[in-house]
């Protein structure tokens, strides 16, 4: 039980760390408000009681369960910026990581009004099928309106060590790394999924999909990625046809600066160093901060035009991603 007050859905220990001075000072872009402006840290990705909801009439809360997580995390991720190392697999420390990773990815307000948005067309389109009203009646227990999707949203984060923490394990980790002239950003839904392979109308961001890539960034210059084994396998096998390859005339010409990539990226997996990211890699992972933003990023620069440009191509990015349902009903 708590009182309600301003909890966050990006833990405050991370945005801090886009934050310039004592007073962690971040500068922040609206997507939705096209206008950027300066905040203190602990004022944003934030929300009074977000994580409050009532069970069978009793008021319940997940914030401190959700503190002792990030606390759990914080150390790691400080080990990590200091040494530039990832923890070992399947050591105590990664399996914290990725508990930690699991909260997250549902942990946000971009979460839960995807849900809201994809549940309240699928009541529409069930509605107009003349479905019976007592399929919409709310549960007893949690009610229905705010506090039901409160506590859809609350069994979701509980569950999210248990259902998401294993896949996220079997990923290959590594660090990306840039300067501070070239700074990562960092949304409010700051998981961000990435996947180059094409599957069509089935779509191919999900947490088993083959090929699928996670990215969170942990300051400015470091970001921590997850990728897909055969991602992995793929460029394992490119470097060996390369190496067999190399003793060719024209083979180090053609191919020589792709298989030295290929290399740092293999030798970043294995977590000997951070992959150093060129200014246009750093400008990809922060255009997946700004796509998978529900409405807030974040930085420690005012230079917010890759943002701005984005929305200015597709003003759909003014919202989060929405789901899509496959057959096209709803």
């Amino acid at each position: 039980m708590s009182a309600s007050e301003l909890q966050h859905y990006v833990p405050r220990f991370l945005l801090r760390k886009f934050g310039l001075g004592k007073k962690d000072r971040v500068h922040v872009f609206d997507k939705q408000k096209d206008c950027a402006f300066v905040s203190n840290a602990k004022a944003v990705a934030a929300e009074n009681g977000f994580y409050d909801f009532e069970f069978m009439g009793t008021p319940m809360t997940l914030e401190p369960s959700l503190s002792k997580l990030e606390s759990n995390a914080a150390p790691h991720l400080a080990q990590i910026e200091e040494s530039h190392r990832l923890p070992e697999p399947l050591s105590e420390a990664r399996v914290q990581l990725a508990c930690f990773l699991a909260v997250q990815m549902v942990r946000t307000r971009a979460r839960l009004n995807t849900f809201n948005d994809i549940g309240q067309r699928m009541e529409t389109w069930l509605r107009a099928q003349g479905m019976n009203e007592d399929y919409f009646a709310p549960d007893p227990k949690i009610g229905d309106g705010e506090n039901a999707r409160k506590a859809l949203l609350a069994r979701q984060i509980t569950n999210a060590p248990k259902d998401f923490a294993p896949a996220l394990l079997e990923k290959d980790w590594l660090l990306l790394r840039t300067t501070r002239q070239h700074p990562f950003i960092i949304g409010d839904s700051p998981l961000a999924m990435f996947n180059s392979v094409d599957r069509g109308p089935r779509g191919n961001l999900g947490l088993d999909v083959e090929g699928i890539e996670f990215y969170l960034p942990i300051n400015p210059q470091l970001t921590l990625g997850l990728v897909c084994p055969t991602l992995t396998e793929t460029l394992s096998d490119g470097a060996k046809r390369y190496a067999r390859l190399s003793h060719l005339p024209d083979a180090r010409a053609r191919f020589g600066s792709a298989a030295s990539g290929v290399s740092n990226i293999l030798d970043a997996i294995d977590g000997e160093i951070p992959f150093s990211c060129a200014p246009e890699n750093v400008a990809f992972h922060n255009s997946l901060q700004v796509i998978e933003a529900e409405r807030f990023v974040f930085s420690m620069s005012d230079d917010f035009r890759l943002a701005r440009d984005m929305i200015k191509s597709d003003p759909t990015l003014r919202l989060g991603p929405r789901m899509v349902e496959g057959t096209g009903k709803f």
